[in-house]
């Protein structure tokens, strides 16, 4: 009897070893699939293009530190990088490009984020220097034809004309000389978009460029542009240009850590969004937010949180859902993004 007590006994601890193993394994397969495979929580929705400028030194980086951006990315829900390849525009030899941006692609990719060639200069819309954004663009034209597996998904530009010394205090008529020069530039370069995709209809590229809020007048301190035939603020110049290519995409910085009220970041891109609804529903309306230190501080999300950013950022999302036209977020940038903490 005792043996047989001491037989139950072992087996009542053999299944109390199993149980445990069951459950501790049960509970360390959920933490891993919790930590290592789904997000914490949704920051910001995968329905959209959810993009951050990266502008460090592609010609710098590795392997294992795109990999660790690319893997912060995806817990956060961003599927879209702009990475900054101006170099090739004063100099860089594209054997060298070629070999970064290849492995930038590459790594990103195995983590499903789109990457767009991007760069930009204040000075790039005059007629002088346009041959630098002509020469990214026919780059990244000849780059996705060597590099099939590899391509980028679109080119984004940044060309903020409207920082050119003397602005802020130029006259009206000095300020739409710029503009004009900036439209131009755009002209210029819609057009060579428009001949490459004719000559390769298997590409899909897209093309962007980044636009302040008050490129539609609404702040009063530029006034209306009459430009190929037509008279009105220069934003909608812009989006009636991109309007003629297939894909396209403008990204409006309507830079406020507010996303409501008057000077809220819903207001200024208002217009934006309704102009391409009913005027350019070809170009996607892409909103911009600022995360480095600069000043005043209701441009930026310095020193707030993810939670916070996304909280406002889904307030404009369900604002603009029905729209049909918002592509999504953009925000400036990279290297101030990841330092935002989680909570």
């Amino acid at each position: 009897m005792i043996k047989l007590k001491s037989i139950f006994h072992k087996i009542g601890l053999v299944v109390t070893a199993i149980i445990t193993l069951i459950v501790s394994g049960g509970i360390a397969a959920s933490m891993y699939v919790g930590t290592q495979k789904l997000p914490v929580r949704e920051y910001f929705s995968p329905a959209y293009a959810n993009s951050v400028w990266d502008w460090s030194n592609i010609l710098t980086r590795n392997e294992a530190n795109i990999t660790s951006d690319a893997q912060w990315l995806t817990k956060h829900q961003f599927n879209t990088v702009y990475v900054d390849v101006s170099a090739i525009s004063s100099g860089e030899t594209p054997e060298k490009m070629d070999t970064a941006l290849a492995s930038y692609v590459s790594t990103m990719r195995k983590y499903n984020i789109q990457v767009f060639a991007s760069g930009g200069d204040r000075y790039w819309s005059k007629p002088d220097n346009r041959k630098y954004p002509v020469a990214l663009m026919d780059y990244v034209h000849s780059y996705n034809l060597r590099y099939p597996n590899e391509r980028v998904n679109g080119i984004e530009y940044d060309i903020e004309s409207y920082n050119q010394e003397g602005f802020p205090d130029a006259s009206f008529d000095q300020k739409e000389v710029v503009l004009t020069e900036l439209l131009d530039t755009v002209d210029t370069l819609a057009n060579r978009q428009e001949s490459y995709l004719k000559e390769h209809p298997s590409v899909q590229l897209e093309l962007g460029f980044s636009v302040p809020y008050w490129f539609d007048n609404e702040n009063k301190n530029i006034k209306s542009i009459s430009w190929m035939g037509k008279t009105g603020p220069t934003i909608f110049h812009i989006m009636d240009r991109l309007n003629k290519l297939s894909k396209s995409n403008v990204v409006v910085m309507a830079y406020r850590n507010a996303s409501r009220g008057n000077d809220g970041t819903i207001a200024h891109a208002r217009n934006e969004i309704e102009y391409a609804q009913y005027k350019a529903s070809n170009v996607k309306v892409i909103i911009g937010q600022e995360v480095t230190n600069v000043e005043p501080a209701k441009i930026t999300f310095y020193g707030q949180s993810l939670i916070e950013l996304s909280r406002e950022v889904d307030w404009i999302k369900q604002e603009y859902t029905k729209s049909g036209v918002l592509g999504g977020l953009a925000v400036n940038d990279l290297e101030g993004l990841t330092v935002l903490p989680d909570k």
